[in-house]
């Protein structure tokens, strides 16, 4: 189980242990967090629903009766709903249920099971492997349906934005938007893909791949990405192939900077001209490089499977960002790779001690 707590940290609890991780500051908290709910929960859990979680546990779903229906899932609380994720996705759907669509809640504290009704009479009960866990997740839905009473009601249209937001967390540094070819390409290989052996290295079937760039470009919440590993690999591909038609992501002026800057010894002042750099791209651009090298992280994360680790794939990566290849180059894209969340979630505390420093150089 996850959950959140006071002064930048979380709470993890294993069945024989319990950790609590604390950051620097609430991004890096939310980042962390989001990487390691990527990883655990099954395919289908959207970025949004993981960026507003306050409380996540694995559960096992009760049938009428109080038997298990030996269904593992994951149990997510947001900002204002729950939902409920099963492992193993060919036994049973997603479920998710809006706070204010709740008529009744309990907890049988004997059993570890939470009943939750809706006002349509739906109902749903689920069993949690600790005690604590389930007293623990208990109190934050309380906290949260009396969080939703006492908050003004948002308009449909903001909240409407706030739910259907893929990437959440990395709006706090990024106003611009990623194109939707971007974000289908890169949530169906999150789904289908992290762990195909040389995602990204292999590549696709030309033809297909030609034909997919199309669809991408023309329509692409229709463009047809299979979920087979010959069809992860095309969408691989594909996205690689979109992102060298973009117009340039680091506009052809800034490369040489962008140049000087990979080449800086000290990686504290290398660290902080990447990040200056982030802030002279425009919005859009700044937000699309932040989705793929959060992206390209999460691949990372798993590549004792797939066999991509940060330094391969930026030997994939690098001519399609930059058009070019070379070993500064190489160094830099692996950074943005590794040290995603220090570079584009950077707190406005690091922001003034950067200017600190130009002042005193000056």
């Amino acid at each position: 189980m996850c959950v959140f707590r006071p002064a930048h940290e979380f709470e993890m609890v294993t069945l024989s242990d319990q950790l609590i991780c604390a950051a620097d500051n609430q991004d890096e908290l939310l980042s962390h967090l989001v990487y390691i709910l990527k990883v655990i929960l099954p395919g289908g859990v959207s970025y949004a629903e993981v960026g507003a979680a306050s409380a996540v546990s694995k559960v096992c779903l009760v049938e009428e009766g109080g038997a298990s229906s030996h269904s593992d899932a994951w149990l997510l609380l947001w900002e204002d709903g729950v939902s409920v994720h099963p492992v193993h996705k060919h036994t049973q759907q997603s479920l998710r249920m809006e706070l204010s669509t709740l008529s009744h809640h309990e907890m049988h504290p004997s059993e570890n099971i939470i009943t939750l009704v809706t006002a349509d009479s739906r109902s749903v009960s689920l069993r949690f492997e600790e005690q604590r866990s389930c007293q623990s997740w208990f109190n934050h839905l309380q906290r949260a349906l009396t969080n939703q009473r006492a908050a003004p009601q948002r308009p449909a249209a903001s909240h409407s934005a706030a739910r259907q937001s893929l990437y959440p967390v990395m709006d706090v540094r990024s106003r611009g938007s990623v194109p939707p070819a971007i974000e289908r390409c890169i949530s169906h290989i999150t789904i289908h893909g992290l762990k195909v052996e040389g995602v990204y290295r292999r590549c696709g079937l030309a033809v297909k791949v030609n034909r997919l760039v199309e669809a991408l470009m023309t329509s692409p919440s229709s463009a047809p990405l299979e979920s087979d590993e010959q069809g992860v690999l095309d969408s691989c591909s594909a996205l690689k192939q979109y992102v060298r038609q973009l117009e340039s992501l680091i506009p052809d002026r800034e490369q040489q900077q962008w140049l000087h800057a990979a080449v800086i010894s000290d990686e504290r002042s290398r660290f902080s001209a990447y990040r200056r750099l982030l802030r002279q791209l425009p919005d859009d651009n700044r937000a699309t490089l932040n989705a793929l090298f959060g992206h390209f992280y999460m691949v990372q994360v798993f590549s004792q499977v797939n066999k991509m680790s940060a330094h391969n794939l930026a030997v994939v990566l690098v001519p399609t960002l930059f058009q070019t290849l070379n070993q500064d180059l190489l160094r830099l894209t692996r950074e943005f790779i590794f040290h995603h969340t220090l570079l584009f979630l950077t707190a406005d505390g690091e922001q003034r001690e950067e200017e600190e420093e130009q002042i005193t150089v000056f």
